[in-house]
């Protein structure tokens, strides 16, 4: 079932938003508003609805509540932001600042193996105040990359702190944006995938960042690590392997991460998703940057966040 949470189920979100707000509906928009556009859509997709579940407990976090479950195997969480507009004069911008960030700790604290996603809708007015506090904190939820390091969110106003929790703030969370829509001129539709915490730092993030950094600003980077050749090699076949049986599937000619990585887990790997990740993005990637550590000419970005199989 997981696979029919792809990017057409976004779209469509994207396309019911964009409806509502062209027939003059902007301004009634929420946040369930979207999550049952969601949920229509990957029913639309072969989600049984009996599989759905809203305000799900969290099993790790008391009091806290998963915005939509999929009852799969595995499960998919799924938290939804769309912050209100604040008031200019007001401080509900570093409100929205915690809330959005608390999201992906809240995904990241999900125990077990899960599909966390977290998808967020923001205003154009909004963007501009996260893009300014990347510049101040030292963070951002721009770019394909995101690395939320403690040292980081100690430097959070104390509003934005408190709301995401000392403990939940002494780790470090990552994640990838997997979807990027733009709904309208004054709105968009991001799909963010969360690693679980403990996940290690990403070796890609610090030598990838510079090459997004030309489309996203202020990239966060992790400090890289060394992955043996043997390792390398062994997972470069599964990858391989997954990326033909993708394509096979499709009738495509191109892929991203995720659904390697999705169709890497369905198979039963027994690499870790920043492992997988890193080969993809940096070691087996031909236009990588110089600095990836670049191995393999087995594959070549060719948009953001989309690949293809070098002939």
């Amino acid at each position: 079932m997981n696979e029919s949470i792809a990017r057409p189920v976004w779209e469509a979100v994207a396309a019911e938003l964009r409806a509502h707000r062209h027939n003059g509906l902007g301004p009634l928009l929420t946040e369930d508003t979207v999550r049952f556009a969601s949920a229509r859509a990957l029913v639309d997709a072969g989600v049984a609805p009996a599989a759905l579940r809203a305000e799900w407990p969290h099993p790790a976090l008391r009091g806290s509540r998963i915005d939509l479950v999929v009852d799969d195997h595995p499960p998919v969480v799924i938290e939804f932001k769309f912050p209100r507009e604040p008031n200019e004069k007001n401080a509900a911008w570093t409100m929205a600042l915690g809330e959005v960030l608390k999201d992906f700790y809240r995904l990241a604290a999900f125990p077990g193996v899960a599909k966390r996603l977290f998808v967020y809708v923001e205003t154009a007015r909004l963007r501009r105040y996260m893009t300014g506090a990347a510049r101040r904190y030292g963070m951002t939820i721009e770019g394909e990359r995101i690395s939320l390091r403690p040292a980081d969110t100690a430097k959070l106003p104390t509003t934005a702190a408190q709301i995401i929790g000392a403990e939940l703030a002494a780790h470090h969370v990552q994640a990838w944006r997997d979807v990027l829509i733009e709904v309208d001129d004054g709105l968009r539709l991001a799909v963010y995938e969360v690693d679980p915490l403990g996940a290690p730092p990403d070796p890609a993030s610090a030598s990838l960042a510079a090459d997004d950094a030309s489309d996203d600003p202020m990239p966060v980077l992790v400090q890289p690590h060394e992955m043996s050749a043997g390792s390398r090699e062994g997972v470069r076949q599964e990858i391989l392997m997954a990326i033909h049986a993708l394509l096979t599937r499709s009738g495509g000619a191109t892929f991203t991460p995720a659904q390697v990585l999705s169709e890497m887990k369905d198979r039963g790997t027994r690499y870790a998703d920043t492992t997988i990740r890193t080969m993809v993005t940096g070691h087996m990637c031909r236009n990588a940057p110089d600095n990836a550590a670049r191995t393999y000419d087995d594959l070549e970005r060719v948009g953001r966040g989309l690949y293809r199989l070098i002939p």
